[in-house]
């Protein structure tokens, strides 16, 4: 049975410097009800479905082939490691690469690294003799502990299904030293709404800078859009990201017009059906209640 200390300091958060969301603590009945539904016939054989899958990608990723793809965005690291961890973090800075999130890739592992290392008997563990289905649990509620991107989570998720809990760490290091082998020095355009004051300025640079190793000289340049309205657009070929107000608008305004067609086809299904569905309970909840804080959270 998995070890219990490692397993308790996971779900509870109790050891953790880093931040971590907030979740809810499986009960032993409920770990029970999961087990149930992993051993079942059709989710084993849409495992291995999944699996073959993601063998494939990352086998592309690590080959030749694969190599242009860090070569199409510019961002490429300047050594080469040949490990089987290496392998691995050459396809993870690829895939990181291809997307343009490096740097928030770097930062959330970074985080993980610190989770292995610092709750007591996790490493060990995650290295050790114990059985792989109790390494996948671990893993798994490691990825429950923090907030991961697509390709983060992929990487655990990966490693979760091909059994490479003991290259897990050495992998997170070769990482590491691939993003710190860039080129020091980083071209980054902002696009703000309004002329910035050095106040401000220095504020936004301070956490486009968390983005990146220590070690890196940053050349910034800055462009004045009143379009965005508030917010700022960061473009880089380390790291993109578009936080104006007026791409939030815009993701809003595309939510309520998929929820609005939506209500229409239950509303033409209940006719068709001859079913008062804009009676049930489900309906309701859905379509007429509003959640004033988590709309304004949005924008």
């Amino acid at each position: 049975m998995l070890t219990r200390f490692s397993r308790t300091a996971i779900k509870n958060g109790r050891y953790f410097s880093t931040s971590a969301k907030t979740t809810t603590p499986l009960t032993d009945a409920e770990e029970v009800e999961i087990l149930k539904a992993v051993q079942a016939p059709e989710f084993k054989e849409a495992s291995k479905k999944s699996r073959e899958q993601y063998k494939e990608i990352i086998s592309k990723l690590t080959s030749e082939e694969g190599k242009s793809i860090t070569q199409s965005t510019g961002v490429k690291p300047t050594i080469n490691i040949s490990s089987p961890s290496g392998k691995i973090a050459h396809a993870l800075f690829d895939a990181a690469s291809s997307m343009r999130s490096i740097g928030i890739v770097s930062k959330e592992l970074a985080q993980v690294k610190t989770i292995i290392e610092k709750t007591p008997g996790f490493k060990a563990a995650l290295e050790g003799e114990i059985d792989n289905s109790e390494k996948s649990t671990m893993v798994e509620l490691l990825q429950n502990t923090v907030s991961l991107s697509p390709v983060s989570g992929f990487f655990l998720y990966f490693m979760t299904y091909e059994q490479n809990f003991k290259l897990i760490n050495p992998t997170l290091n070769d990482f590491k030293r691939l993003v710190a082998s860039l080129d020091s020095e980083m071209s980054i355009r902002l696009t703000v709404a309004h002329q910035y004051t050095e106040t401000e300025r220095n504020d936004l640079e301070k956490n486009v800078k968390s983005f990146f190793p220590p070690e890196t000289t940053f050349k910034f340049s800055y462009i004045v859009d009143p379009a965005i309205e508030k917010g700022f657009i960061i473009e880089s070929p380390f790291i993109n990201h578009d936080a104006s107000y007026a791409t939030a608008v815009k993701k809003v305004q595309s939510e309520e017009q998929t929820v609005f067609t939506e209500f229409l086809n239950d509303i033409k299904n209940g006719i068709k059906t001859q079913t008062a569905v804009w009676e049930t309970k489900d309906f309701k909840e859905k379509y007429l209640t509003f959640d004033e804080k988590a709309y304004d959270a949005k924008i």
